[in-house]
């Protein structure tokens, strides 16, 4: 199984990058925590996120 959608994983050393629904690219440290990386991936979770 792929653990892709509930880890922050990438090719890039340290970084991984995201494409949020603004049309911003951020590059985000594999060390985030897993509970902002899981906010960021839900559609209307109502989490406040703060910045990452």
């Amino acid at each position: 199984p792929t653990y892709a959608v509930i880890t922050a994983r990438s090719y890039h050393q340290g970084t991984v990058n995201a494409v949020l629904l603004d049309g911003s690219v951020r590059s985000i440290s594999e060390n985030i925590d897993l509970s902002i990386w899981r906010g960021i991936g839900t559609r209307a979770g109502g989490e406040v996120l703060g910045e990452f």
